[in-house]
């Protein structure tokens, strides 16, 4: 299987999963791909997006409280690219963020360098690890891991009963 990376992923107002990818093929070209889910995600694609929503108030100086932020933030997207040096990769945060008077700010973090090794400093890390766990969910989602639907045992125990 050829390398994945992640180019976009999407959460619409309509709960609708918006992936959009480039993997290798066998001759080691790129090849693009989009996938759009309405399925429900799982609890952690959720808590990684919001996640990722409360580190882009801090990138980008909101001043919130982390109660506020944990209240407030929404995520509603990201974007990657991946330069030729594989040192790192940069990305822009689409969020918004509850502000006084019930109203959202939204606004999207300036393209922000992430560095893969862990000797760029406690931002990158932090940046760099709440984003791999959202990463980690997209895949998931991608895979076809999803959230449980709820099944219907009640009408098959009624047909089981009668068999007896």
């Amino acid at each position: 299987m050829g390398v994945r990376k992640l180019l976009r992923f999407t959460i619409t107002s309509k709960d609708a999963y918006i992936f959009e990818w480039q993997k290798e093929n066998d001759t080691m070209a790129l090849e693009t791909f989009s996938f759009c889910g309405k399925e429900p995600p799982r609890p952690e694609l959720k808590s990684a997006a919001k996640d990722v929503a409360k580190i882009a108030a801090k990138m980008v100086g909101l001043s919130v409280t982390d109660s506020e932020a944990n209240d407030g933030a929404a995520f509603l997207g990201v974007k990657f690219s991946y330069p030729e040096t594989h040192d790192k990769y940069y990305l822009r945060i689409h969020a918004s963020q509850a502000i006084q008077g019930g109203h959202d700010f939204i606004y999207t973090t300036p393209k922000w360098s992430v560095f893969y090794s862990s000797a760029n400093g406690e931002m990158n890390n932090t940046i760099r690890n709440t984003v791999h766990k959202l990463l980690e969910e997209c895949w998931k989602y991608i895979d076809g891991e999803r959230a449980q639907t709820k099944l219907s045992f009640a009408q098959q125990e009624e047909g089981d009963d009668h068999d007896s």
